[in-house]
């Protein structure tokens, strides 16, 4: 009788030589292709890069899709407002507006568009979509795109409000709260993770974190921050005599803005005026609505609420330091990369500065945390937490120009390193296809996400169905 151990070698052996021999055929599959591939991007709202940081890497996505020459359709719930379809077509993208639990609406854009991957815009996306996409063309491959960890951010919200103040002891409150495995936000978002063939993640950090402490495996995960192309060239001519006051941006549809604004004008911002009487605070950001005027709009305290900037990089280069305390919040700040790339430094906190640092993929720690500042390489300051401190900061890299010098340079320097569109879209592109040329293989080593396609644990799958039945009498 054979040995076990023996049987196991053959089995391993066997198992061996058909990875080799799908590999073989996916590369002969990408050689031998003869069109281009084709891909979705699905989500609730529509894309659009001037409206926030997310919108802005999501454009970089299409457009690098378009550039490699592939068919690209972007799909959105939501009625389109004024010019959205428009500036998605005029870069050559194909649009189609889909409503959500509609199966007919689905299977029309798999006949249309003929997929071969599908980009969910988060994890609400892939709830609503991608059960009934895998009854209707199960070959296509499904990639989620966090854009954020929402159940961190959810948790970091939570433990924020719930502080009695919004000090140093809250800030480290905030920093400790990652949500455990019986949050119910995370649940459901691990389990998208979980039932994409490919999920893009935005931080290195949250990367780690979904690697290390909640056993997603880390073939089913791609880094893929922000593409920025390069630092803005005209800004970089402006030097530090040429630039005043401090600015902040962000939209105010995203709740980690508002409170960071909130934060900045009511506790922040007077510390920066005792020493600096003169400066000036100016506020931009996409959806403010009136009463965010009435709450923030301060001209006697030189707080200036501005509204939506039409034209980011004029008014940033205009500017010396960008302000963005913020207290919670998950994924790369946009804010941040867009500072360095308009030439200023940023003094943000231990949020703001996440994912942002080089060789750091662990969440901050007030003991064991290396300094983020310029003499650390930093472009600014991004690790203190208490109004004092982040006005003191503030106050120092307006005011000293050797630092101020230091830090655009940092923030120059990072730009490149960790965020160039050059290294990254490529990266991000070439895993997406291998994942489209050998989706077999992939899902045959899936063991965990493919359990979750089990009927008795697709309940996403049955709620969307049943949303469309209630609402049309549908029974399909």
């Amino acid at each position: 009788m054979r040995s076990a151990s023996a049987r196991v070698a053959r089995s391993a052996t066997r198992g061996a030589r058909c990875r080799r021999r799908r590999a073989r055929v996916a590369r002969s599959t990408r050689a031998a292709r003869p069109t281009a591939p084709s891909i979705a991007f699905v989500g609730w709202e529509w894309i659009e890069p001037s409206s926030s940081a997310a919108g802005a890497r999501s454009v970089a996505l299409v457009a690098e899709a378009l550039r490699r020459g592939w068919r690209v359709t972007c799909v959105a719930s939501a009625e389109a407002r004024a010019g959205q379809e428009d500036a998605l077509r005029a870069m050559g993208a194909e649009t189609r507006r889909m409503k959500a639990n509609r199966g007919d609406e689905l299977r029309a854009l798999v006949e249309a568009a003929r997929p071969d991957c599908v980009v969910f815009d988060r994890f609400l996306a892939e709830e609503a979509y991608a059960g009934r996409l895998r009854e209707i063309a199960p070959s296509v491959v499904r990639v989620l795109d966090m854009q954020d960890a929402h159940a961190l951010r959810r948790a970091r919200e939570r433990a924020a409000k719930a502080a009695k103040t919004r000090g140093e002891d809250a800030a480290k409150e905030v920093l400790k709260s990652a949500p455990n495995a019986r949050d119910e936000d995370l649940m459901r978002e691990i389990a998208s993770v979980q039932r994409s063939d490919l999920t893009l993640v935005c931080s290195p950090v949250e990367k780690e974190w979904l690697t290390r402490e909640c056993g997603v495996a880390e073939r089913k995960l791609r880094l893929a921050s922000f593409f920025v192309d390069s630092v803005d060239a005209e800004a970089m001519k402006r030097d530090f005599s040429a630039r005043k006051d401090f600015a902040t941006i962000g939209t105010f549809m995203h709740k980690p803005n508002v409170d960071s604004v909130e934060w900045l004008c009511e506790e922040v911002w007077p510390l920066v005026r005792k020493q600096l009487p003169n400066a000036t605070m100016r506020v931009y950001g996409s959806y403010a609505t009136e009463n965010h005027r009435r709450r923030f709009h301060k001209p006697a305290q030189g707080f200036l609420f501005e509204g939506f900037a039409e034209d980011l990089g004029e008014t940033l280069r205009a500017h010396r330091v960008l302000l963005a305390p913020l207290r919670f919040g998950a994924g790369i700040k946009g804010k941040i990369l867009d500072a360095w790339r308009y030439g200023l430094p940023a003094c943000t906190t231990p949020i703001g500065s996440e994912g942002c640092v080089p060789d750091v993929v662990e969440f901050w720690s007030p003991t064991s945390s290396a300094p983020i500042d310029p003499e650390h390489g930093w472009g600014g300051f991004g690790d203190f937490t208490n109004p004092q401190d982040i006005a003191d900061a503030a106050v120092r890299l307006h005011e000293d120009e050797n630092l101020w010098r230091l830090a655009r340079g940092n923030g120059a320097d990072l730009l490149d390193r960790l965020f160039s569109a050059r290294v990254n879209l490529p990266d991000v592109f070439d895993a997406i296809e291998r994942v489209i040329d050998d989706v077999d293989a992939v899902r045959d080593a899936d063991y965990f996400g493919q359990c979750l396609w089990r009927e008795d644990v697709r309940s996403t799958t049955y709620f969307s169905k049943w949303i469309e039945a209630k609402e049309t009498g549908a029974t399909n």
